[in-house]
């Protein structure tokens, strides 16, 4: 049996109180690449960040001048006013960009009565799933999409290490 083998790249702006290590996304993202059995390897650049951070990269990439709570971009992709993220010489196929805003994640979590490592597990999942090509602008769509991160959530929650 074939091994795959996908790479994880995170970048964290320093930001005052956060609890989310480093080696604790790598893990959800690739437990998420794992429970969602993607065939060949991926490349997923991480960074977590906070919302004028997120702000400025919703504005240029989606052209939606608020923060956001995940963004998540296949390199492929083409955003508002034909912006898109930069190819990879050399990189891995199926290369994606997923960003988290530490601040939101944090509101979204108490406004939740969840940990700020539950909300920020579902918006990591979320963002893969965008980069492997789900979508929720339809109404099916939506619930496929919700149905699987809940099915996701079930496996990589189990197996995450984050103390609740």
């Amino acid at each position: 049996m074939a091994v795959t083998v996908h790479v994880v790249d995170i970048r964290m702006k320093r930001i005052k109180g956060c609890s989310i290590r480093r080696a604790w996304i790598r893990q959800t993202i690739l437990d998420a690449l794992a429970t969602e059995r993607t065939a060949g390897p991926l490349e997923i650049d991480c960074l977590i960040t906070d919302d004028p951070g997120i702000r400025a990269l919703n504005r240029k990439y989606r052209g939606i001048d608020e923060p956001t709570d995940v963004l998540s971009f296949a390199l492929d992709e083409i955003g508002a006013g034909g912006a898109a993220f930069p190819a990879v010489p050399g990189g891995v196929a199926g290369t994606g960009i997923l960003v988290v805003s530490y601040s939101t994640a944090l509101a979204q979590a108490e406004r939740n009565c969840v940990t700020v490592e539950e909300e920020t597990r579902l918006l990591l999942v979320h963002g893969v799933l965008h980069i492997l090509g789900y979508d929720h602008s339809g109404r099916d769509d939506s619930r496929a999409m919700r149905r699987r991160e809940r099915e996701i959530l079930g496996v990589v929650g189990n197996r995450s290490g984050a103390k609740y």
